[in-house]
């Protein structure tokens, strides 16, 4: 489901970094869900990593599973309003997004949107010009991981929110991941991986002269 699609007028076929939402870009209590709006805290770091992802050339796009609205601890309404006050903040400081895609339903639903299914990935190519074997996946989990891998998307697995618990339950698959702190370590990797990118095709092309 879409919670939030920013009007662009840009038609470029641009990479995105897709990320998830509870543990990546807000802070997130394991057992808990986030039923009030007012409640919404970000990582001290979430804007800064976001513009430099943007500045990139990256579409950021939110991914995340809230099966809190399928198991009754929250409405539709409720979870909309919170995606929609997350995007109003972010913009406010600067760092914004290309979309928010968001899966309601229950762990027991067999959806095809709840991740690591891929159904809110390809709803967001739906609307976005994506060169998908340039883009990102940013998450906390190993649901996000498969997600990726399922799509042969880059991926950054993080320590924050549920990562180091995570780590611990699924040390094989998760140990074969790049693994960072947080999302601004996350994204200054990106960074230095697209320098790196940048400086091999520009010395194959002074070696061709």
């Amino acid at each position: 489901m879409i919670a939030y699609l920013r009007k662009n007028r840009d038609k470029a076929k641009r990479p995105a970094v897709f990320l998830d939402r509870d543990g990546t870009l807000i802070h997130d209590r394991p057992g808990f869900y986030l039923t009030d709006p007012a409640k919404l805290r970000f990582y001290r770091y979430t804007f800064k990593a976001l513009k430099l992802l943007s500045g990139l050339g990256y579409r950021l796009i939110v991914i995340t599973n809230q099966s809190g609205v399928g198991r009754g601890y929250l409405t539709l309404g409720a979870s909309a309003a919170i995606n929609r006050r997350m995007q109003a903040n972010l913009a406010q400081n600067g760092a914004l997004l290309d979309g928010i895609y968001f899966c309601p339903h229950g762990p027991d639903e067999g959806c095809a949107c709840r991740k690591p299914a891929p159904g809110l990935v390809k709803e967001a190519a739906k609307h976005h010009r994506l060169d998908l074997g340039r883009s990102y996946l940013i998450g906390d989990k190993l649901s996000d991981m498969r997600l990726a891998g399922a799509l042969k998307l880059r991926r950054v697995f993080l320590k924050s929110g549920h990562g180091r618990s995570q780590l611990k339950k699924y040390p094989g698959p998760l140990k074969k991941q790049v693994i960072k702190n947080d999302l601004l370590a996350a994204a200054r990797w990106i960074e230095e991986r697209q320098v790196k990118v940048k400086m091999k095709v520009k010395n194959r092309k002074s070696r061709r002269r």
